[in-house]
């Protein structure tokens, strides 16, 4: 289980990530803008965002076996680091979306639900 549970946190992450990218040109070349909040504390001000983060970090919390936390965690924390490079926001919001539903599955099997 542990090796199925790192390896789609992980899936739904990169995939999140690849998204924001392909979303940020797409995006900037239509000029768009979304509303942008002043993040908290380990937050990307983005509110779609910081409501899959803070999803994704409870159901880590209350339902991943310790011994597999760290990993997870550490995954979450690297797909903050790279959305906080992201410009355009309305793009980033978009790629929370999609990691949002691409994670659904993976999240809903441990008892989650995102």
């Amino acid at each position: 289980m542990k090796k199925i549970v790192v390896v789609l946190a992980g899936v739904a992450l990169l995939a999140g990530c690849s998204e924001a990218k392909k979303d940020a040109t797409a995006s900037s070349a239509a000029g768009e803008s979304a509303a942008v909040t002043k993040p908290a504390d380990g937050m990307t001000g983005v509110a779609e965002c910081d409501d899959y983060l803070n999803k994704v970090m409870a159901c880590i919390k209350d339902k991943v076996p310790e011994s597999q936390r760290a990993a997870m965690e550490q995954a979450i924390q690297q797909s903050k680091a790279s959305w906080a490079s992201i410009q355009d926001k309305a793009a980033l919001a978009q790629s929370c979306k999609a990691a949002s539903e691409q994670a659904k599955a993976t999240y809903s099997a441990m008892g989650c639900k995102l």
